[in-house]
Formats: C-alpha cells, structure tokens, sequence
C-alpha cells in the first residue's frame, strides 16, 4: 500500500486506530503498490467494511452473550431473595409453634403469621380430637369433604386454584389441618410445598401442647385427689382454697392440710414443692401424708418439719421444699407454728389488725444442712375473734412486682375484706389477689378462724 493511499485512509478514519492486522488485510486486498489508486482505494474500504462488519457481528455476539448472563443473574438473585423470604417466614412459623403451650392461642398465632405474610387471605384451623375433627374458632361448624380428605390421606388437598386443605402430621398421627384460602391468587405447587413446612412445624408445636395439657390434666387430677376435704370442727373455723396456675406450667407442688389430734390440738399445714408436673404433685403427697403422720404421733410444728425434711433428702428426687406447719388449741387459743424457707403466716386480729408472724425459720426442706442448724419453734397465745392465714408464694409473687409489694398487697387485701364468714373473705382475698389475670404458679390458701 502507497504511503499516500495510506494517508487518505487514515485521514479517513480521523482519531480511530486499526491494527497491524487490519493494515495487513487491507494492504492484502489492494494487491501490491502498483494498483490504480483509486481501484486500490476502493478495495481498502471494502476490505474495511468487510473488517467492520466482522467486529459489529462479534459486538452483538458478546452483547447478546452479556445480556443472558445478566438475566440469569436476576434470575438467580431472584430465587435467593425468594428462598431467604420463605426460610425468614418458615423460621417465624417455628417461633410462633414453640412460644405457647395453650394450643389454641399457637394455632391462632401461626394462622396470624400465615395472613400477615400474605401467604392466604383466610386461614381455618381444624383439631383432631376423639369426636373428630373441631374448629376452636367456630365449634359449631361441620368441616366439609376437602378437610376430610386431608386427614384421611395425610396429604395436602386442593380444591379448585384458590383452597388447600394441608394435615397437620406428627409421626403417624394427624392432629389438626389448616384450610388455605385465596379469593384470587392460585395456589402454585411451590405454595403447597410452602403450605406443607408451614404444617409440619405448627403439627410439631401442637403436638408437644397436646402432651403438656395430658399431663396438666393428669398431674392437677392427681394433686386435686391428695388435697383433703377439710372437716368442720367445732370451736375453729377452717376453709381452704386451691387454684392452678392459668398459664405457663399448670401444675406443681402446692398442698394444704388440716388435722386433729385426740386431744383436740388442730395441725394446720401448707407446703410447697420445687418444680411443676407430675413428679412435683406425687412428692407433694409424700411429704403432705408424712407430716400429717408426725403431727398425729404428737411432733411438734418444727419436729415434724425436720422428720419430713430427712424423709426428702432420702427420696431419690432432686426436688426441694418449703412449708410451714401451725398448731392451735382451741381450748386456749394458744398457737405454735414453725417454717422451713416459706412464707410467714398472716394474723388478723379481732380488731381489725393485719401483721405477719414473721419470725426465725429454717431453710428450705431437702437441702444439705450443716451440723447443729435447728428448726425454731416459735407460739402465740390469740385474742378471741382472730384468725390465721397460711398460704403459699403463688398468691403473692408476680413477675411485674417484687415479694415485697405482694406481701404488702395481701395485708390490704384482707384489711379491705368487710365480709365476716371465711367462705366470702377467702374468695375476696382470691379476687383481690389474682383478679382476672394469669398467674404463674399454683395458689393455696388456708383460712382458720378461733373464736376464743
């Protein structure tokens, strides 16, 4: 290629640059330096275009090669935001499945989560109970053939696009079934596989509420046939309360006690054992059985407290006690009473007067005891018309406030009682006491009145 063939090329192609290569192919195409110029300039700009041409179908090559691995990198984005979304709303579900115990209060709250992620617009919770299949929220309502179905197959059922019916499964039982609704959005088969982990977790939660309120029942069956019906005596006036626990674990180790020896000396006791459930409620009446057994033989409060403290720490239980044990002649109104790590006794005078007989005590029954630690004993002698209250930590420990605050709240609660027969003022305490709310803990409550 001439050098001045050259110099109209580039003077052609202004600021751009072509490679040696393309300067090859052009010089290749003119055919050597004796071309006509203008035949050799016309064959260089073919032989560019050609050059150009080839670069431009490369471009849209790379260009179209770019924009599929752009598109499968939302794509791919996409699925991980969508699979992050149902491991956060899977995780929520489980939460929500391990927080309660009240089975009905679960279900609603994973049914809640299950409309608020917008996952169905209308959630129907069924239970499967021995009469068959329940809806705690409507218990009148017949559930249909699509629910039916779903507990028979113990697979997810649908009916039209917009309603699955999914079982609620836990090893080889069915326990419930959540009915999905959509008024318009279809239930896809990635829905229906979401539905699934939805169930299995809430099944999990149900199951382990199922179990709990089993043994409820059966621990406040057991601890209700040991508490004793309290006979009428002639020159006392007695009256006990017992309430179980409304939320959390029902059931623990609260007993109360009342009981005569031939010589008319009343033994009141109340007594609370560590823990909940039915190894509390089975110790609960060992140790209720053994100190009314003591205060029989003629042991005194404290004597009968230490006999029933060596009789725990020879159980093979790694629970504790507390109690209180009182006795009242009702010849002479004379009261002697010991405590071992419980709440002190309450007196009501016939005045109107409200203290604690709040005195040295022992530690708490079962524990290790070093050499020479005594139970004290300690006696009163009552004014005519008064009266004792021996009760356990439910009736005045709240998580919102300290011991203190429930103790001084129970001195007003029986100052403000104006009712005189036990039966009233013992609800009136109760009333004030525990109101309408929860309470963590069991509740006893030991009335005994000396009319002197």
């Amino acid at each position: 290629m001439s050098d001045d063939l050259r110099a109209r090329l580039r003077g052609l192609l202004g600021d751009r640059e072509l490679s040696d290569e393309v300067w090859r192919r052009v010089s290749a195409a003119l055919g050597g330096d004796g071309a006509d110029t203008d035949a050799a300039a016309g064959a260089a700009l073919r032989a560019l275009a050609d050059v150009v041409s080839e670069r431009d179908q490369d471009l849209r090559w790379h260009q179209s090669e770019l924009e599929q691995t752009n598109a499968g990198l939302l794509a791919l984005h996409a699925e991980i935001d969508r699979q992050r979304q149902r491991t956060s709303f899977l995780d929520e579900i489980s939460r929500a499945s391990a927080t309660s115990l009240d089975r009905v209060h679960m279900l609603d709250e994973v049914a809640a989560l299950v409309t608020a992620n917008g996952f169905a617009d209308h959630v129907t919770v069924w239970t499967v109970s021995e009469g068959g299949l329940s809806c705690p929220a409507d218990p009148g309502r017949e559930s249909d053939e699509t629910t039916r179905s779903a507990v028979r197959t113990r697979e997810p059922v649908r009916q039209g696009p917009h309603r699955v019916s999914v079982p609620l499964t836990a090893g080889p039982h069915t326990l419930g079934v959540f009915d999905l609704h959509r008024p318009t959005g279809e239930f896809t088969g990635d829905d229906v596989a979401l539905a699934g982990g939805i169930a299995n977790r809430a099944a999990v939660g149900l199951r382990n509420a199922n179990e709990y309120e089993r043994e409820h029942e059966l621990a406040e069956r057991l601890q209700r046939a040991m508490l004793p019906t309290l006979a009428p005596l002639q020159d006392l006036g007695l009256v006990a309360r017992y309430r179980s626990a409304t939320r959390g674990v029902h059931v623990g180790g609260d007993w109360y006690d009342a009981v005569t020896r031939p010589d008319g000396t009343v033994v009141l006791s109340v007594g609370d054992v560590t823990g909940h459930g039915v190894d509390a409620a089975v110790v609960m009446g060992q140790l209720q059985n053994a100190l009314r057994a003591y205060a029989l033989e003629g042991h005194g409060p404290a004597q009968s407290l230490r006999l029933v403290h060596e009789l725990l720490r020879g159980l093979d239980t790694p629970l504790f006690a507390t109690a209180v044990a009182a006795e009242v002649e009702p010849a002479t109104g004379l009261l002697r009473w010991a405590s071992a790590g419980h709440p002190p006794p309450l007196l009501q005078e016939s005045g109107g007067g409200v203290s604690y007989l709040d005195a040295e005590h022992a530690p708490m029954l079962g524990i290790h005891l070093p050499a020479g630690v005594t139970f004290p004993e300690h006696e009163r002698k009552l004014t005519p018309g008064s009266s004792i209250a021996l009760f356990t930590d439910g009736l005045i420990e709240r998580r919102t406030s300290d011991l203190d605050a429930g103790l001084s709240r129970l001195v007003e609660a029986f100052r403000s009682c104006e009712a005189t027969g036990l039966d009233a003022r013992a609800e009136h305490v109760l009333r004030v006491m525990l109101g309408a709310t929860e309470h963590d803990d069991d509740v006893c409550l030991l009335l005994c009145h000396w009319d002197g």
